[in-house]
This record gives C-alpha cells, structure tokens and sequence, in this order.
C-alpha cells in the first residue's frame, strides 16, 4: 500500500494525482505555500515511503479487522433471520422491517455527535470505545425474548454503530494525504463486503454446532454471542495498538511526527490537528455542495448495498436453497465484490479521479438489479447478485472519501465525513422496506426500487463532476481571489474555500 508517487504538498489535488512524478530529492512546499503558511520541513522522498508503509502496517490491518466485526454485528440479524430467529421472538407482519429502520435511524442520529466527540477524545480512546459497545450490544442479543427486546437492541446498535465509518475515515484522513485517503478507505470499508462473506461462513458454522448452554431456544442465538465476544475482545486490541494524534503518538520518533504532521499541514491550510473546533468551521460542511452531492450518492447507493446484505439469505432462500446454503451461496458475491472494490479503489488512487469510477461501476449494480426483475430462472437471479455486488460496494467508499477530499481543515472535515454518512445513512432506512414478506420469494417491487437508485445514482454522479470542474475553473480564473482579501488568520482557516484548493474530481 506504499504510495509510488509521493504528492508534492499543495493545496492543488488534481495534478498531484495523476501518474508519477518527477523524481526530487526533497519533498517541501512552494514559495507561495511558505509564505502563506510558515517554514516548512523538508524531508526525502524514502523518508516520507517509509513512513507511509509504517502506517500502512500498523493502522490499516487494525480499522479493516475493527469495520468487518462493525458489519458482521450489524448485518448478522439477515443470517437470522432464515434461522428462526422471527419465529422465536414471535415477529408478525413487518415488525422484524422495523427493527431493521429503527436501527438505521438511531445509527444517522448518532453519527456528526460521534465524530465531534472524537475529535475531543482522539480517536485511539474513541474508536475502541464505541467498538467494545456495539460488541456488548451483539452479545445481549443472544438473550432477547420478544418484539420489545428486538426493538430495544436495534436501537442501542444503532447509537452504537453510528460514529464507526465517519470516524475511521476522519482518522485515515489525519494521517494519509488526500490522494492516499482513497485507496486506504477503500480497502477499510472493502470489509463490508467481505463482511458478508465471513458473516456467512460463521453463521452456518455456528448454526452446526450444538446451542449454546444458558442461552434461551433458538440455534440462532449462537451467531450473536460468539460474534460479539469476538467484537469485544478486538476493542480492547485496538485501546492497546490504535495510534493517536500524529503529533503525540508515541508509536512514532520525533522525526516521524515531524513529518507525518508536515506532509498534510498545507492541504489542510497550514492548520494543524490541533485546531481549536469553532462553529463557522462546523457550519462550512453544511454548506458545501460537494458534500450534499456526496451524501445523496451515499443515500443512493445505501439502497442497495444495505437491501442485499440484509437479505441476500432471503433471497436466496427464496429461490429454494436450504436455510445452510442460503449462508454458503451468500459467501461468493461478496468475495468478488470485495476484489472489484479493492480495485476500484487502487485505480481511483492512480488515476486521481473519484466519479470516473462510480459512472464505470454503476451500470454493473444497474444490470444486476434488472436481471433479477427481468428473469425468474434461479441461476440467472444468482449471477444478478453478482453484478449487484459488483457494481454497487465500490461506490461508497469513493463518495467517502470525495467528501473528505474536498473538505478542509480537520473541523470541516470531521463534520463533512459524519454529514456525508447521515444522509447516507438514511439510504438503508428504505432498504428496510424493499423487501416486504408480500413480495416474497421473487421482490419484483423491490428490485425495481434499487434499478430506480442505481440510475439516479449515475446521475448524481455526473452532476457533481461537472459541478467541480466548473468550480475549479472558476479558481483558476480569480474568480474566487476576493477571499484573499481578509487577515492571515481568516485566510489560514479558509481551507477548501481557499482559492489555490483544487477540487478532486
């Protein structure tokens, strides 16, 4: 994962990203960028690789392992489900529907007052924290009795579960530069796909075994207290490995420090992580195009992504396999699905482009979708979830991390990261609702609706682009200048407004 052409820090993203750059010895900022922002550090090019590949190894393995156990806990309910788990707790008509939104709804609740108390805290205290509570949470299901209690645990897993995309991809964002960000958040949120595909293979080995002792009927409950055991002992892995503040971290030398700061001061606006929190900081996310773009996207893409790994199982049971094949044949879509993310989101980084690759990924999901509508034939539907997967778990990671590529400084982008998942977040709310017990076993209405937001999804897309390309034409003219004419100190904190930023595409 060690970047092969180091950025050259400027506040300018789309140059920086495209191909290699020139071999340099030192790696420091422009003439410009040093009288705006101070005296900069210089450090070589192997300093800075070196550093990166130390991240790499000792962040990236522990948030990836830290967000598969965040998807499992969340999405386990669908293994289940085909289990029993609606016939033990006496579910009728669409009660086990509203469990799943009540979740979702808590969980877009808790998210910009997660990242905001994050920021307060540090994310090595915060992060655990919240991953030993979902944990806890997944464990006490295992032990729930009726429609009440169901409805209670969704709502804890939600407040839970909240702050854990939008913090892990701030805290990425504190440490790798922005056109490093895709590739890394790519892979971390790659464990929701490959969420499913363990999710699937512990489910059908937990339902083998004999149940559990102490735990109430039901082989199902085996899935939440074993795999929240697990969840709760990664938290406290993670208190003792996750590093902090890249200024303080002792995990780091002080030169390291030095320059793991340096390197993202002046894509920042020469702030450091250190910036006091101050509204018009926080009110600047709200106002940004890019991330109502970015969040509708996410929103859209939601749909599907959170339809199929809720009830891939259903799907598939409905197309006659058993309750332990519906968990086995769930596995192969997301092993492939996490393959295309993982390259998707390396080719985003190479190429320094965000959008090309949603518009590319897309009409694979819009396919999918339209086969399963389209056919009845069991192995056409199947190859329909193939593409489905395919095309659609690429897409988030990228809307993401465009958010954050184009927030600036670490205020705006905390806030821009957990406001992009909110509304998001409210994506897998109609998720919820797309398949109902009364379209069963087919769900043409359901398939519909996701053909309906993979299209929109497109458009989206294409508008954002051509929305940054106009706007970073708009910079390159002096037509945004007229921000300079204020005192350093407001000039330091413009950020992503400052009229050298360039927006990724």
């Amino acid at each position: 994962m060690t970047p092969k052409k180091p950025d050259t820090n400027s506040l300018s993203s789309g140059p920086d990203e495209k191909g290699p750059l020139p071999d340099q010895e030192v790696t420091t900022t422009s003439d410009v960028e040093l009288a705006a922002f101070g005296t900069s550090v210089q450090y070589s090019q192997d300093e800075e690789r070196q550093l990166v590949k130390k991240l790499d190894w000792r962040i990236m393995p522990l948030v990836t392992i830290l967000y598969l156990a965040n998807f499992i806990d969340r999405t386990n309910v669908g293994n289940a489900k085909v289990a029993g788990l609606s016939k033990d707790l006496g579910l009728v008509g669409n009660q086990y529907n509203i469990g799943l939104s009540i979740f979702y709804i808590m969980y877009a609740l808790s998210e910009v007052p997660s990242n905001l108390i994050l920021k307060k805290l540090g994310a090595n205290r915060w992060i655990p924290c919240i991953v030993f509570l979902f944990g806890f949470v997944c464990f006490i299901t295992a032990f729930i009795k009726n429609f009440s209690g169901f409805m209670a645990i969704r709502v804890f897993l939600g407040l839970a579960e909240g702050g854990m995309m939008p913090g892990v991809a701030y805290y990425l964002s504190t440490y790798y530069k922005r056109h490093e960000l895709v590739l890394r958040v790519g892979i971390f949120v790659s464990a929701s796909s490959m969420s499913g595909a363990f999710g699937g293979l512990l489910a059908s080995g937990l339902l083998k075994i004999p149940q559990i002792k102490g735990l109430p009927h039901g082989q199902w409950r085996n899935i939440f207290f074993v795999e929240g055991l697990i969840t709760m002992a990664l938290a406290v892995v993670a208190f003792m490995f996750l590093p902090g503040h890249p200024e303080t971290t002792p995990f780091l030398d002080d030169r390291e420090r030095t320059i793991a700061t340096e390197r993202l001061r002046v894509e920042t606006a020469g702030l450091s992580h250190a910036e006091k929190t101050d509204f018009k900081l926080i009110w600047r996310a709200f106002r940004s195009v890019n991330n109502w773009f970015c969040g509708i996207g996410f929103f859209l893409c939601n749909i599907p992504t959170q339809a199929i790994s809720l009830f891939m199982p259903s799907l598939l049971k409905g197309m006659g396999y058993s309750t332990i094949q519906s968990q086995l044949r769930s596995v192969p879509p997301y092993v492939v699905a996490c393959s295309w993310s993982i390259f998707v989101a390396w080719a985003s980084y190479r190429t320094g482009r965000r959008g090309m690759w949603i518009l590319i990924s897309a009409p694979f999901a819009l396919a999918g979708a339209s086969v399963l509508v389209g056919t009845g034939n069991h192995n056409a539907d199947y190859a329909g979830i193939f593409l489905l997967a395919i095309g659609i778990f690429p897409t988030g990671p990228l809307f993401l991390t465009w958010a954050n590529n184009n927030a600036a400084p670490h205020t705006t982008r905390a806030v821009s990261s957990a406001m992009v998942v909110t509304i998001g977040s409210l994506g897998p709310i109609v998720s919820c609702w797309v398949y109902l017990p009364t379209d069963e076993p087919r769900y043409i209405k359901g398939n519909s609706i996701l053909i309906g937001a993979c299209g929109m999804l497109w458009l989206t897309t294409s508008m954002l682009i051509l929305y940054n390309i106009w706007e970073n034409k708009a910079r390159a003219a002096g037509k945004r200048d007229y921000r300079l004419d204020a005192d350093e100190e407001a000039i330091s904190k413009l950020g992503h407004l400052h009229p050298r930023f360039r927006l990724t595409l």
